[in-house]
């Protein structure tokens, strides 16, 4: 995934992006305009039907920002200091730090620590009383006007959705994103708002809960069963609870997220140093393929690529490190057999083995809504999955899965006619030469949601295939 910007915007860049292995274009809500969303949008989906590729595109909301007011003064603060922060909207007292937030108090528990910028100062709550908020200063650190503030373990009073959110909401709907993803959740109920929020304005993309509070991770399982995926956002997460903190919540978040079956993304730094270079560093590379090890379905650029000197790049050398990644051994978070499964999870885990134990080259999966090849995904196999939904928009979103190669393919009512035209497609987007063994899944009533009962093996034919679609 990358971010899009003005890095992006010149001609033949987004193109060359695709080419380079961009399976998902992110939108940043926090910067740029309304307009610039929407052609951006249009970009994408132009360079796409150029490459004849599925792309899809993510919304992320900024959600809400906190700050220190513009009139702090700056100065330097000292481990063990205290300082008295209090809402912009009440006189500040001599000495008083001002927070751009309407009755901050109330904002802050007994369990905050209030966190300065990218980390520090960071300081603990002592107490909070009418209008003000005493804290001691943990660690040193500048204050300045406008600089932003995370609380951790903050009240319910900071909504999940800004009235900016909400208009990027819609705005999202009428630019046909496939996802968006919602910023600093804490618990399922910010993302069951967000989806009857979307649910309004007519949308049926898919949700992202960006997991980077001390309260979101605390209640991931919660926020798994009601989000489509999560994002690792390591940045904000880090800000929180401390650099050293990152990497195993990191892991478990991966772990989780692919045992249930959902996506997730890794995102924030991974090859910073490709701001300005030209590759990244050994270290950086490392932290790519750990996580594509680890299962994670997705990895994500941002500055690089949307304020970058090196964008293309940037995702090309991404995604040659998760190429190189993907021929370890054993991708550790891969799902293993569940009782759970639904009798269509259990077919399509049957699929997925079925095509290891014979050696095919692809399993393909007709799709209504996308479901088959997602329950095929968690289970990281080697064996490219060539998904092939009814719409391009459910195309689009599968970008994001594990392995998963999404091309439209229109419904055709008999199971023979689909799996002729399973093979043609396959034939046509993978380059599958004639001969080449497959593993098929299909239902007995085709197009409909659920009801992938049937596993075949095929071969595609030697020479030109016939469409059933043609007279």
């Amino acid at each position: 995934m990358a971010t899009l910007g003005p890095a992006t915007d010149a001609p033949g860049v987004l193109d060359a992006l695709v080419a380079a292995g961009m399976d998902c274009a992110r939108l940043n809500c926090s910067h740029g305009s309304a307009e610039e969303l929407l052609r951006r949008t249009a970009d994408v989906r132009a360079a796409a039907d150029r490459a004849g590729r599925s792309v899809g595109v993510m919304f992320d909301l900024q959600g809400p920002k906190l700050r220190l007011s513009g009139s702090t003064l700056p100065r330097m603060l000292r481990a063990g200091e205290v300082v008295i922060f209090s809402s912009v909207d009440d006189p500040a007292a001599d000495g008083h730090v001002g927070v751009d937030f309407p009755d901050f108090p109330r904002l802050v528990s007994e369990r905050s620590q209030i966190v300065i910028g990218d980390g520090v100062p960071r300081l603990l709550v002592e107490s909070r009383g009418p209008g003000e908020v005493v804290a001691r200063a943990l660690s040193a650190g500048e204050l300045a006007p406008r600089k932003g503030i995370n609380v951790t373990y903050a009240r319910p009073e900071l909504p999940a959705l800004t009235s900016k959110d909400l208009a990027d909401l819609v705005l999202a709907a009428e630019a046909g994103a496939d996802y968006v993803a919602l910023s600093f959740v804490r618990s399922a109920a910010d993302i069951e708002q967000l989806r009857a929020r979307l649910t309004e304005v007519g949308w049926s993309g898919r949700t992202i809960a960006k997991i980077e509070k001390v309260e979101g991770y605390e209640h991931l399982d919660e926020i798994l069963e009601v989000a489509d995926g999560v994002m690792v956002a390591r940045g904000d997460y880090g800000v929180e609870a401390g650099v050293s903190r990152v990497p195993l919540m990191q892991k478990d978040t991966i772990y989780r997220a692919t045992q249930a079956g959902k996506l997730v993304i890794t995102a924030t730094q991974m090859l910073e140093s490709m701001i300005h270079a030209p590759e990244p560093t050994r270290a950086e590379a490392s932290d790519v393929a750990n996580a594509v090890i680890d299962g994670t379905s997705a990895v994500m650029l941002s500055a690089e690529t949307s304020i970058g000197e090196y964008p293309v790049e940037a995702v090309r050398e991404m995604s040659q490190l998760a190429q190189a990644a993907e021929e370890y051994p054993e991708i550790h978070g891969r799902a293993r057999a569940s009782m759970g499964d639904t009798p269509a999870g259990a077919v399509m885990h049957a699929a997925v083995d079925l095509a290891e134990e014979v050696d095919a080259a692809a399993l393909l999966v007709p799709t209504s809504q996308g479901g088959s090849p997602r329950a095929c995904a968690k289970y990281r196999r080697r064996r490219p999955i060539i998904a092939l939904p009814h719409d391009q928009a459910i195309a689009n979103q599968l970008t994001l899965e594990w392995g998963v190669y999404p091309c439209a393919l229109a419904v055709i009512e008999s199971v023979d006619d689909l799996i002729d035209a399973a093979l043609l497609r396959a034939q046509e987007f993978a380059g599958l030469p004639g001969g080449t063994r497959v593993v098929i899944t299909a239902g007995q009533r085709t197009g409909t949601t659920g009801a992938t009962n049937l596993i075949t093996i095929r071969e595609i034919p030697q020479g030109p295939v016939t469409n059933p679609r043609d007279p």
